[in-house]
């Protein structure tokens, strides 16, 4: 159209520098269909309860389990914009490419190196070159997000949970019928994501590595410790692709001619599916499972090396001005806008989030109400201490207790967000307030999906009774 032709250059190269998002579904409508939702399951609370035993059946065969129970969920999925999603995706690659790199430091520099004592693993399993380049692989980051602002609190390199089950909680609620309408009307198509991007990763670093035989995976625990049903969920992954796939208890590997076999069968590919401190345990019958996976004779994933992204240190060491010249200067900008201010406890003298001296011990009891103590090496939410639901005296004593101890950090709160519900009460269906994080996948470097979470406790972890939430990515409208 002649309008068209009329615009400026420079309109028109801003346009092509910057391009818009593709349009999405009215928002507006999202919400009223949303609504009217929860209006119709108050007014039937029976067929939700019905459905939600249906759905609970569903999750159970699914093998969604943690422990003995099936993981709880919500009554309403989330949906989040395009916009959104693009900013998870963004910010938690560069902070991942961050976390390696410093990875990477504490191999190269004694000053990095000596900002991380560890004392979990051996130094030598941390040593130990794991055949491929990047020091972590499989990652979940956790963060929260008030809708505009992301932050970062806790990253998971370990052995990040999860994976197995995110997809299948979107193909259960998109083949419920009480959500079925809303989802293929305003939601992205259900895809496995989560599970194509984790197999591609892991296939993708086995070639790295030059094996001349053909990939055998085994998923590695112990008998008595176990995540069995999300490890089942991934090996029968493995297998509809065509790998061959086990489930194998450490101690039952023996190495032989520099290779781990158990019963019979030699492995190539090791999937570490505890976090590693277990695998210190039963020293005797694990020495030729730890020395086939340290030379390394496999490709385990993740690498030994890999535990140090998971310390809460390696916050602190990211967000303290002092060792910003080892990054680029974007990476500098993303650190800032995404993680908040973090410090070890052995830090008794530090830069407090307004740039200023002070002595970390007096920081703390004068400001209470807007931090929160955590164990650097705690998982599960064991430990962790927010300090405006704490009793002073409580958290005081804790201060003394770990003040110079470098086990232990300092990160400063942020707001955790809360979003209206529906759940069943007396047989009844109210709507109740929780808070939600979300848990961004990033595998080789690449963002492939997100765990959603909620709970009614300030401190959110499937392990401390939170519950899942599938997150359905806003699909694209019809262009005007």
């Amino acid at each position: 159209m002649p309008a068209k032709k009329s615009q400026s250059s420079k309109a028109n190269k801003k346009n092509k520098a910057r391009p818009s998002l593709p349009p999405q579904v009215d928002l507006e409508e999202l919400e009223k269909k949303g609504d009217a939702l929860v209006e119709w399951m108050q007014k039937n609370p029976s067929e939700v309860i019905k459905s939600r035993q249906a759905l609970q059946e569903r999750i159970i065969k699914k093998r969604c389990i943690y422990g003995e129970t099936p993981l709880p969920t919500t009554l309403m999925p989330l949906f989040l914009k395009q916009e959104s999603f693009e900013l998870f995706a963004k910010a938690s690659e560069i902070l991942d490419k961050i976390l390696n790199k410093t990875i990477d430091l504490y191999f190269q520099d004694p000053v990095v190196r000596e900002y991380f004592p560890y004392s979990e693993i051996p130094k030598e399993w941390i040593e130990a070159d794991p055949g491929y380049r990047r020091p972590t692989l499989i990652n979940r980051h956790d963060a929260l997000f008030d809708g505009k602002e992301l932050k970062f609190i806790e990253f998971n390199t370990d052995n990040p949970g999860g994976k197995g089950w995110v997809d299948t909680y979107e193909e259960i609620f998109h083949a419920e019928p009480m959500y079925k309408d809303l989802i293929d009307d305003f939601g992205q198509p259900v895809q496995r994501k989560i599970l194509q991007g984790f197999y591609d990763t892991v296939l993708s670093s086995f070639k790295e590595m030059s094996f001349s035989e053909k990939p055998r995976v085994a998923l590695v625990d112990f008998r008595e410790i176990s995540m069995r049903t999300e490890n089942e969920i991934v090996r029968d992954y493995f297998i509809e692709k065509g790998i061959e796939a086990n489930l194998v208890d450490a101690r039952d590997f023996e190495l032989k001619k520099g290779k781990l076999w158990s019963g019979g069968v030699s492995f190539n590919i090791i999937l570490r599916t505890l976090k590693a401190e277990f695998y210190r345990r039963f020293p005797r019958e694990m020495k030729d499972f730890i020395q086939g996976v340290t030379k390394p004779s496999v490709c385990m994933i993740n690498s030994f090396r890999s535990v140090l992204g998971s310390e809460k240190a390696v916050l602190s060491f990211l967000t303290n001005p002092f060792h910003h010249h080892y990054f680029e200067e974007d990476e500098v900008e993303a650190i800032k806008k995404h993680i908040p201010w973090t410090r070890k406890l052995d830090e008794t003298i530090t830069i407090s989030p307004e740039g200023e001296e002070i002595n970390l011990k007096s920081f703390l009891k004068a400001n209470r109400e807007r931090l929160v103590l955590k164990p650097s090496w705690g998982a599960g939410g064991s430990g962790v201490m927010v300090g405006d639901s704490a009793e002073r005296a409580d958290w005081e004593d804790c201060v003394d207790r770990n003040i110079g101890c470098p086990w232990w950090t300092v990160q400063e709160k942020v707001p955790i967000p809360r979003i209206k519900f529906p759940v069943i009460k007396n047989n009844q269906i109210i709507t109740e307030e929780k808070f939600v994080n979300f848990s961004p996948f990033v595998f080789g470097g690449k963002y492939v999906g997100m765990l959603g979470r909620t709970s009614g406790k300030d401190v959110i972890n499937v392990s401390a009774q939170g519950g899942v939430i599938p997150v359905f990515r806003v699909k694209e409208g019809k262009k005007k």
